[in-house]
């Protein structure tokens, strides 16, 4: 049962973006909304995906799954609503998608990470 508030509402906006474009007559209109379509699309299968790593997909498997690199998961994953709280540095780890696994069975909110300020340093 894959948690679907995070990826229907960006597919069903990818979806009235292609009928807007189906029944478009301007060519720029239908580029424009392709790429809206696009966009929403990407923000549904990230959502999806960080879904089905919550509910216990390996990301090799959601790599094979989704015909991508293993390499881009992480930062996929990183950028999810439901992961992104628990990413570091842009990325994810099977560790830290553990402990969002955790979290989401004992009901507690994500973790929360505050950067770290960078020191700096005049050249002078």
């Amino acid at each position: 049962n894959m948690d679907e508030t995070g990826w229907r509402d960006s597919a069903e906006q990818a979806q009235q973006a292609i009928d807007r474009a189906l029944g478009a007559t301007e060519p720029d209109t239908v580029v424009a909304e392709l790429s809206g379509a696009g966009k929403a699309l990407d923000d549904a299968l990230r959502e999806a995906m960080a879904a089905s790593a919550l509910a216990g997909t390996s990301m090799r498997k959601l790599a094979e799954i989704a015909g991508m690199a293993p390499n881009s998961v992480p930062p996929r994953l990183a950028r999810s609503k439901s992961l992104g709280a628990y990413a570091d540095e842009g990325s994810i780890t099977s560790q830290l998608i553990a402990v969002a696994r955790y979290d989401a069975a004992s009901g507690r909110p994500p973790m929360t990470f505050k950067p770290r300020r960078k020191e700096s340093h005049d050249e002078s």
